[in-house]
């Protein structure tokens, strides 16, 4: 499912001038360029707790490594998990959201050491080589990437650099190259995040499978706005009628807070996925543009006359559910009447739900029509010679779409 997952945000968004952009920027890394044309999508999976997104650096990376590399598959699915437990670990070691919320982004910050992570363990590098790779790609880490103007944004860029450079510690480590891997500690998180909200300890975890914890969003949005919108579509079906509504009062957690209520700029892709209230109206009004990745032209006058009636606040009282639920509360108004719906958990968030269903629900809104039934087999099961083969397949499509962006 990780892999059909990333896949369906690969070809759902491939296409557009940034992600040609991005696929120029690096035509020497075949990894980074798919792992940043997944990111920017904003449907890829996400482990809420460490507020790490680990897939889209985790599979292009180790398909790049085991199919340019021919190895097993049980390499393969070794070095995915092995990336997802780094990039985990190392979000919740740095404070997770309160990272977020302090300015560093997290998978960024993480990327270097995920990729190097997978690309080790694909490449069938033994532990003192995985180590090595790993430390490498330590003094890369930064994830402070402030909030870059227009397309193709620097946002991606920084984010394949970071891919990038995880791919090249994996190599220098074959040439014996050594990194320092004690500075992964407490004086380091501290030094990149602050030193209220790390948690060294998350670096140590025992008995966690990362790979299980890690939740699928159901379509296109900042994760932080999901179960608003999802509480809202609730409602809706409940038979209140959009239009009849009057007003909209949504609570999230403190920490998310802020964030879910920046005003979306106009033409700004990544600001109408991340506000709230552009996200509300596009699933009272246009529900569509919940799959659509561009949104060319948004917000348009009609989202945002709706907008006008949404109101967000902090409500304190979903705050003891994080950081490993970002909850949300609805309450409209219509017709003189107060509906409302508490919204905990979604379809895709670990262990809620059937997953397969919901990509397979989201694999039809989201990616063209050309490239659904290599993503639909992704969902089915199969033996480990199909399942490898589907992999190779996977691989040689992605490389094909970068191919059609002219080189500089």
């Amino acid at each position: 499912m990780r892999v059909a997952d990333v896949a369906m945000a690969f070809f759902a968004g491939c296409g557009a001038m940034e992600a040609r952009c991005l696929a120029k920027a690096f035509s020497e890394n075949e990894a980074a360029a798919c792992s940043a044309m997944v990111r920017r999508t904003e449907c890829d999976d996400i482990n809420v707790g460490s507020c790490i997104t680990p897939g889209s650096v985790v599979v292009p990376t180790a398909l790049a490594a085991a199919c340019e590399n021919d190895v097993a598959l049980e390499r393969f699915d070794r070095a995915v998990a092995a990336g997802y437990a780094v990039g985990v670990r190392l979000g919740r070691a740095l404070g997770g959201v309160a990272a977020l919320s302090g300015g560093i982004w997290p998978t960024c910050f993480a990327a270097p050491m995920m990729a190097a992570a997978t690309a080790a363990v694909a490449r069938g590098f033994d532990r003192d080589g995985i180590a090595s790779a790993i430390s490498l790609a330590v003094p890369r880490a930064g994830g402070r990437v402030g909030r870059p103007a227009g397309a193709p944004s620097g946002r991606w860029l920084a984010f394949g650099d970071a891919v990038a450079s995880g791919c090249r510690a994996a190599d220098a480590a074959v040439l014996g190259f050594q990194g320092d891997i004690s500075l992964v500690g407490r004086d380091w998180l501290a030094a990149i995040g602050g030193p209220t909200h790390i948690q060294p300890n998350a670096l140590h975890a025992s008995e966690t499978d990362e790979l299980s914890g890690t939740g699928f969003k159901p379509f296109i949005a900042a994760r932080q706005t999901i179960n608003a919108v999802v509480a809202f579509q609730r409602i809706l079906a409940k038979g209140v009628a959009p239009e009849g509504i009057s007003r909209i009062d949504i609570g999230v957690p403190t920490a998310n807070a802020g964030m879910v209520a920046r005003r979306a700029a106009p033409c700004d892709r990544l600001s109408t996925i991340a506000d709230m209230r552009v996200q509300i109206a596009a699933a009272a009004l246009r529900p569509a543009l919940l799959y659509s990745v561009e949104r060319d032209g948004e917000p348009a006058a009609d989202l945002l006359d709706y907008a006008a009636r949404i109101h967000i606040y902090a409500d304190a009282a979903l705050d003891r559910d994080m950081p490993e639920v970002w909850g949300a509360r609805v309450r409209v108004q219509s017709g003189g009447r107060a509906v409302e719906e508490h919204c905990l958990v979604v379809d895709g968030d670990p262990g809620h739900g059937d997953a397969t269903a919901m990509l397979r629900a989201k694999l039809t809104r989201l990616a063209p029509l050309a490239d659904r039934p290599l993503c639909a087999a992704l969902l089915e099961p199969a033996n480990d010679e199909v399942r490898r083969a589907r992999l190779m397949t996977l691989w040689r499509a992605m490389r094909a779409r970068l191919a059609d962006a002219p080189r500089p």
